[in-house]
């Protein structure tokens, strides 16, 4: 169509554009991209959602709602890598809505329950946890990393203090001493912070991560075995995500004895 025949007529153009399906491709990939962000944008909301129900008193449906987080913060990522619309507006976005989901929430839930009694010491150790989730995040956007996270992901972190708080919602009976969840949200505000290098099971096949199977298989299989046997499942979703935080400095470790012992230990029995 030349020049003239589209100025006689406009529409016709625009109908040949439309059956050439060049404009539904175009759209329909452009809606296609903005699906992850979604699912980051409802990761959000439950992190909203469970700072509501903590003020509220509902402290089981708060928990659970980070748990809906974590799902959600889970198929963000995968979508976007497999739309190929992962971007820097999607990781910001997505960092946005790690700190108030799985720093502030968790925070603020146990702060209700039971850190309050604790005076100006529990309310310095709910600021702490959310704002080294802020530092972690915000140095996982600048450095780039294979394999591995720089530190404990906020995510694992976050998950294990509200299913910490579920847990013992649910067994009421045995409280832990005072000092045992504050020791445990320090040493994970810690770890977010820290240099300890920890597996991404997201990248498992690019070669620098451990394998997902080996590490996880293991560990799910004794879980089911512990809640056929009548453990709390409560208690069987903890091992997992504990054992993810130890696994980082059990690593470092096995790397120090390799380096420093193992060598030491060779020379002492060739004396």
């Amino acid at each position: 169509m030349n020049a003239r025949s589209w100025q006689r007529d406009p529409h016709r153009w625009r109908i040949r554009a439309l059956r050439g399906g060049r404009w539904v491709r175009e759209r329909s990939r452009k809606g296609l991209s903005s699906l992850p962000h979604m699912f980051t944008l409802a990761n959000l909301s439950c992190g909203v959602g469970s700072l509501l129900l903590t003020m509220q008193g509902e402290w089981r449906l708060a928990s659970l709602m980070v748990l809906g987080s974590l799902v959600a913060d889970g198929l963000d990522g995968r979508l976007a890598r497999w739309l190929k619309s992962d971007g820097p507006f999607g990781r910001e976005l997505d960092s946005l809505a790690d700190v108030v989901s799985f720093g502030v929430a968790p925070a603020v839930l146990l702060h209700q329950m039971m850190l309050h009694e604790l005076g100006l010491a529990g309310l310095a150790v709910t600021l702490l946890f959310p704002l080294c989730g802020a530092l972690r995040l915000a140095r996982f956007n600048i450095v780039s990393t294979s394999g591995y996270f720089m530190g404990v992901p906020i995510t694992a972190a976050g998950t294990l203090l509200s299913t910490m708080a579920f847990y013992l919602l649910q067994e009421s009976t045995t409280n832990p001493p005072p000092a045992v969840i504050p020791t445990v949200m320090v040493l994970l505000s810690y770890l977010m912070t820290s240099t300890i290098p920890y597996p991404d099971f997201k990248k498992r096949n690019k070669g620098a991560g451990l394998q997902f199977w080996p590490v996880v298989g293991p560990v799910a299989a004794l879980g089911l075995l512990l809640y056929a046997a009548g453990w709390n499942p409560w208690a069987v979703i903890l091992m997992p995500l504990t054992a993810y935080v130890v696994l980082g400095p059990w690593l470092v470790v096995l790397r120090k004895w390799d380096e420093k012992v193992q060598p030491w230990l060779a020379g002492v029995t060739r004396r």
